[in-house]
């Protein structure tokens, strides 16, 4: 004979679990109608480059909450820390399958970096990395009589088709690695592992310890849950109840976005 307790027990039991990705979807949406209003940008892309660096109400309500001492300071850098932990447990990838990338803080998008020309000097040898205006890259090895001994041009950013060149190959390895360290500081895009240890203040974040300023997390954290808006609406996420729970604490952090508005 079915035991009808036991069954009404489970049935309430999965009506009490909280959908995280429908309220992520609401709360998202009452977010993109602030910044719409907010901001002359017609592309959300632009709005939120923007707004992850420039003041805003509420950036400029969060940011001191990554540094100050409050329950809700503490519970803001709670929930960015629980963040972190659900996206490494829980595999998220979004864009166009030949340009996929894992929503990390481990590899994250910071923002768009100005034309430069890198050099550098090593045992007699000179190195130049420039990136120009239009996205062109040059890179030129030069020996100790003056004379060049690698050059490449290339229409876009190519780390991987730079290190493939005849030329490249021939230089020795610590050539090689000084001409690609260079290349890598004229990335068109600055892209940082936060959790990754550098020379920089910790901010500790639940269990995790975050090597950044301020600003740098604020901005990760604006970039990685508008990563995970992208993937939800773009229809590419499979509503598990693994995924719904990753949802949670960035559905936790729109929130606080738009309780700064209140």
């Amino acid at each position: 004979m079915a035991n009808t307790f036991i069954e009404n027990r489970e049935a309430w039991l999965r009506l009490s679990d909280i959908d995280y990705l429908g309220q992520f979807v609401k709360v998202w949406l009452a977010f993109n109608a602030w910044y719409r209003s907010a901001y002359s940008e017609s592309q959300d892309r632009k709005i939120i480059n923007e707004l992850k660096w420039n003041s805003n109400p509420i950036g400029n309500a969060l940011r001191p909450f990554i540094e100050t001492q409050s329950e809700d300071a503490e519970q803001f850098r709670s929930d960015i820390g629980y963040l972190h932990h659900r996206l490494e447990h829980y595999e998220i990838q979004t864009g166009k399958d030949d340009a996929k990338q894992r929503i990390t803080f481990r590899k994250v998008f910071l923002k768009d970096r100005l034309p430069r020309v890198e050099f550098d000097n090593s045992y007699g040898f000179s190195f130049k990395v420039e990136r120009k205006h239009a996205g062109g890259m040059e890179s030129t090895v030069i020996n100790k009589s003056g004379n060049p001994i690698f050059q490449h041009a290339q229409v876009k950013y190519d780390l991987a088709e730079l290190a493939a060149q005849q030329g490249f190959v021939a230089l020795r390895s610590n050539q090689q690695n000084c001409l690609r360290e260079l290349y890598e500081k004229s990335a068109p895009k600055e892209i940082v592992d936060l959790l990754s240890s550098r020379e920089l203040p910790v901010i500790k974040c639940g269990s995790y310890s975050f090597y950044c300023n301020r600003e740098e997390l604020f901005a990760a954290v604006v970039e990685v849950v508008y990563l995970m808006r992208c993937h939800l609406f773009h229809g590419e996420l499979s509503p598990t109840r693994q995924a719904s729970e990753c949802y949670e604490p960035a559905y936790r952090i729109i929130r606080r976005f738009l309780n700064c508005l209140s």
